[in-house]
């Protein structure tokens, strides 16, 4: 069986790249050039996921004990709003390359979702109970809903489910490299 690689553009300003994983090292080539990130030089991996225009998006981000950032998505950028899912490569790819990296740097974290985020989307559910609180007590004082109100409701009737589920995950938290969350690969 061969090793598993992924092939990715990441955005518009990124280059098409082939990340592949070496014995020692996650080894990436494409249209900027070609390098390398050695295990045992990781000092964390993130996994997050996020909405994105194809639906969900799982995201790898790798720092270097230099400081070195390497991003990995799901979703492959082809034009302005096409992306292609990738979730078939990127998967197996990321459960392949973790328990490299706890192998060789045993004193690296790994982490599953992002606390920033988190926030984010705790501040839209408050903004959001914000506006339904404003259009109930405008009800109240007989206010006809004006054509704003109307967009803002119906923005936050469609942002409360996805703000919800965000909500409930909660922030960033430790995980196993030898199993990453199926959740944040594709798989869950």
């Amino acid at each position: 069986m061969s090793e598993p690689a992924h092939t990715v553009r990441n955005s518009l300003a990124d280059k098409v790249r082939t990340f592949t994983l070496g014995p020692d090292a996650l080894h990436w080539t494409g249209d900027a050039g070609e390098g390398q990130l050695a295990y045992k030089d990781v000092r964390d991996l993130r996994l997050i996921s996020y909405t994105s225009p194809i639906g969900e998006t799982f995201q790898c981000t790798l720092r270097g004990r230099d400081g070195k950032k390497i991003k990995l998505r799901s979703a492959h950028y082809q034009s302005l709003n096409n992306f292609e899912d990738r979730t078939a490569s990127y998967a197996p790819f990321i459960r392949a390359l973790t328990p490299r990296i706890a192998a060789a740097a045993p004193d690296a974290k790994f982490s599953a979702g992002s606390t920033a985020l988190w926030i984010v989307w705790l501040i839209l559910g408050v903004l959001c109970l914000g506006v339904v609180l404003l259009l109930i007590l405008s009800l109240f004082e007989g206010l006809p809903p004006v054509g704003a109100w109307v967009i803002a409701i119906v923005v936050c009737i469609a942002a409360v489910p996805i703000a919800w589920r965000r909500i409930r995950e909660g922030g960033a938290k430790q995980f196993d490299p030898a199993a990453p969350p199926p959740e944040l690969t594709g798989r869950g």
